[in-house]
């Protein structure tokens, strides 16, 4: 409810447009992942690339959405932890070929 005039307020993006959303939300997630397992690690490495390398698809998402891509992803570098702990460095080089 908006506490001003009562009302409920109403989301007034698309299914696209929550459904865009909600795919770079996932893919911030993945960005932030500290955990070790290998599917995960896989994820974070993917979704940093998405983002960082500027995929074609994550910027057409970012244009779908109205959004500004360098200002989005300048925010999302500047605010997630990408780093990779060194657990996850030890799991990347133990199973290189899974990560290839």
């Amino acid at each position: 409810m908006n506490e001003k005039n009562k009302e409920p307020v109403v989301n007034m993006m698309s299914g696209e447009e929550t459904f865009i959303t909600a795919i770079i939300e996932q893919a911030i997630t993945d960005c932030a992942y500290t955990g070790i397992s290998s599917r995960e690690i896989k994820h974070k490495i993917e979704a940093i690339d998405w983002i960082v390398g500027r995929h074609p698809e994550f910027l057409n998402y970012c244009k779908m959405l109205a959004m500004d891509v360098d200002t989005i992803r300048n925010k999302i570098i500047e605010n997630v932890d990408m780093s990779y702990t060194q657990k996850q460095k030890l799991k990347i080089k133990s199973e290189e070929k899974f990560f290839a």
